[in-house]
């Protein structure tokens, strides 16, 4: 019993090798190989594009032939899950001749799908057999998917920053030349006389007013962030004192009765005649009308400037409006003070800018017309150009705007409203104190704005000669390769998961049928040579094999190859 039992074992397992040996290597080998291939493409697809990632996008010729070494890794990934698919399909397809009849349409279709997706219109066939629809549908789509590849490389502007030093231009208080303004040393040769602000000063400062900021500083090829803490002149504006206020107010009284107008802006610096004697004729004076004197040096604490608003009845483009009551004013003060200022610069390569600075305050600094020492003290030349940036404030500020009585409006010598609407001091919807607010902020900036533009500024092209070191920021934009390898491993993941059920199916088949087969054209001559398909097709026009298949033809049922439980030798067809 024993015995009889291992016979049937050696016996089963002589069939199967006999029923295994007609499958050719060659069929398993392109099935098997292909999908290898395939996954060492896409690795070297996936490595390729790491390799470039990060790396300059210097030419256009590089980002040309990237783009060509990834579109072909891609085409030759897909083109060898291609060819393994097809191979499994030819395996599946002579299962299915094998088990069952098809008539001559049906066989058209299978055989000819791999090369005319047209032939999935027949829907009618690919319903029954969804095992083949499935391998042909994925042998098509592979190549298609190969579109989305290359795109997950791409060139990208990439934002790269580093510390550096740079050299900023610095125009110096200590500098012993006639930049900010003039002075001299007098007779004696122990005193020097301020005499007035000098050009170099009232180029920027007239920039700063009618630019509203800061005068552009020097360019960057690159975007450069940087601080500088520096010591310099500022300006705190505040509301005059209750004396002060009340001195104004009965002398502005005078002149508008004297002169038939009302005040609406009036900005003066303290001078011969600002005591507790004041009057109408003090503003009535050509100093105060015209301007000439714009420095306060009477002052012993700190040099200032008053600025008297009465915006009851003006409306926001300076015209006259009607109001009802009287007329409310406040009035401002504005001292110099000695300063620490740090600013923040942001220069962009495009040419747009942001400075900002914050001051803060170390000791009041008055003005003075002499002072001891010669023009080469250093001391000497840092009070003289201070103080000058004072008296370019005051040249932009001081000054009256007054109302006729029919409504008309004088502008004298302000220089700030007549050039900036923006320092306006009247805007709708804003009470007096609220304005006056404004004001001091307005005046402030424009202060701080003056010594910005004046140390740093780029006036006639050049920038100050006193270079100064600080550590700055670069931040420019570089075209980088950018990869993306999530999509590219889900690409390759859908498709060479999709291929490898195919090929798998194919194995399948290969063991079901015993034996390897094509779809060539020697392999349906070898399956259907048989006496009466040979009576059937005897006509000499259906022998010629042209379009369209005779009706009597393709109604034909034919069954291809040999049974599936028949022996490996037995091959035919039937009708």
């Amino acid at each position: 019993m024993f015995e009889k039992r291992a016979e049937d074992v050696v016996v089963s397992e002589i069939k199967d090798f006999q029923r295994f040996a007609h499958i050719h290597w060659r069929a398993p080998t392109v099935m098997g190989v292909s999908f290898l291939s395939a996954v060492v493409l896409m690795g070297f697809h996936h490595g390729f594009y790491l390799l470039m990632e990060g790396e300059p996008a210097s030419s256009t010729l590089l980002q040309s032939w990237a783009s060509r070494a990834g579109t072909a890794l891609a085409f030759l990934a897909r083109l060898f899950l291609a060819i393994g698919t097809g191979v499994a399909y030819d395996q599946c397809l002579w299962v299915d001749l094998h088990a069952r009849s098809h008539d001559m349409n049906s066989l058209d279709s299978m055989f000819s799908i791999l090369g005319n997706a047209f032939e999935f219109l027949h829907l009618r066939i690919w319903i029954r057999k969804p095992a083949l629809a499935f391998i042909a549908a994925v042998t098509w789509l592979l190549p298609i998917s190969a579109v989305f590849t290359p795109g997950t490389l791409s060139v990208q502007a990439v934002l790269h920053s580093s510390n550096e030093t740079l050299q900023v231009g610095e125009r110096a208080y200590t500098t012993n030349t006639d930049l900010y303004c003039g002075y001299a040393t007098n007779d004696d040769g122990n005193t020097t006389s301020y005499v007035e602000l000098a050009t170099g000063l009232f180029i920027p400062t007239m920039a700063t007013l009618l630019g509203n900021g800061v005068v552009p500083v020097q360019s960057s090829d690159t975007n450069v962030t940087y601080d500088i803490q520096f010591s310099g002149p500022a300006v705190t504006c505040n509301r005059s004192s209750d004396q002060d206020l009340e001195l104004a107010k009965q002398a502005i009284a005078e002149y508008e009765n004297s002169t038939s107008t009302r005040v609406f802006y009036y900005g003066w610096v303290p001078q011969a005649g600002w005591d507790s004697n004041v009057n109408g004729s003090f503003f009535a004076s050509d100093n105060l009308q015209l301007g000439n004197i714009r420095l306060d040096v009477v002052s012993q604490d700190a040099a200032k400037l008053f600025i008297y608003l009465n915006t009851t009845g003006v409306d926001s483009s300076a015209k006259p409006a009607p109001f009802v009551g009287t007329p409310s004013a406040q009035m401002i003060t504005c001292a110099l003070y000695n300063a620490s200022y740090a600013a923040h610069f942001e220069v962009n390569s495009t040419g747009t800018q942001k400075v900002t600075a914050s001051a803060t305050f170390q000791n009041w600094m008055p003005a003075f017309s002499i002072v001891d020492g010669v023009a080469g003290d250093p001391l000497v030349s840092r009070q003289m150009n201070m103080q000058a940036v004072m008296e370019g404030f005051g040249m932009m500020t001081i000054g009256p705007i007054t109302f006729g009585f029919d409504g008309s409006m004088s502008i004298t010598s302000v220089y700030a409203l007549q050039l900036n609407q923006a320092m306006y001091p009247a805007k709708e919807g804003m009470d007096q104190t609220s304005l006056t607010e404004r004001q001091i902020s307005l005046s402030e900036a424009l202060f701080r704005n003056m010594t910005l533009s004046m140390l740093f500024g780029v006036v006639n092209g050049q920038v100050g000669e006193n270079q100064i070191s600080t550590l700055a920021l670069s931040r420019y934009f570089e075209p980088e390769f950018v990869y993306q390898p999530r999509a590219l491993l889900i690409a390759y993941g859908i498709s060479a998961g999709l291929a490898l059920i195919c090929i798998l199916m194919g194995i399948r088949a290969l063991l079901q049928n015993g034996a390897s087969y094509t779809s060539s054209f020697s392999t349906i001559v070898r399956v259907t040579r048989d006496p009466a398909l040979s009576r059937l097709i005897a006509d000499e026009d259906d022998l010629q094999g042209a379009e369209p298949v005779p009706k009597h033809i393709s109604r034909v049922e034919v069954r291809l190859g040999r049974s599936a439980k028949a022996s490996p030798s037995y091959s035919s067809s039937w009708i």
